[in-house]
């Protein structure tokens, strides 16, 4: 088994599990415990628990473009499936954010499906105006910001060895 594979398998699988089942056992807790539009304190001054259902995208971005959002869901989890095919990494950081990407994504993707929405829960209570998010959104948000800082490292790690072929 080469070392590609075996990274995606003790890395990515594991991070995309335990995150996946996280956000969904949070959503659905939370549905149980709060009903809709409640609020209740989680960290008093940082953070609330208020029950929303979003039909669109962040920040109300796309309201109730159910069906685009689910099947750019798809078309991206295919980009990242092909990326983790073809993609020889060899830096961990590449498979920990896509353990964290496509677990962000397939988490609000069972919300589209099953539900027509997804299922936000979280808010700054410092922040008013912030958007209600959830695990998944989390996810997303940490695995891209991975991904940029691993792409960064992969970009300056070629111009050097570049750079060592030519001298």
């Amino acid at each position: 088994m080469n070392r590609h594979f075996k990274l995606l398998l003790s890395v990515t699988l594991p991070i995309f599990a335990v995150l996946l089942i996280g956000d969904l056992v949070s959503k659905s807790l939370i549905d149980a415990a709060l009903p809709l539009g409640e609020r209740a304190e989680f960290i008093p001054g940082f953070i609330d628990i208020i029950t929303v259902h979003n039909s669109g995208a962040a920040w109300g971005m796309f309201d109730g473009a159910r069906t685009m959002l689910i099947v750019f869901s798809f078309i991206f989890l295919a980009v990242l499936g092909w990326m983790m095919a073809t993609e020889r990494a060899k830096n961990p950081l590449f498979h920990v954010s896509m353990g964290f990407i496509v677990a962000g994504t397939i988490g609000n993707l069972i919300d589209r499906l099953f539900f027509g929405y997804v299922r936000d829960f979280l808010h700054f209570e410092f922040w008013p105006n912030f958007p209600v998010f959830n695990i998944a959104d989390i996810c997303l948000v940490v695995g891209i910001i991975m991904f940029v800082i691993y792409f960064i490292i992969a970009i300056v790690s070629g111009r050097k060895e570049k750079n060592a072929k030519e001298v």
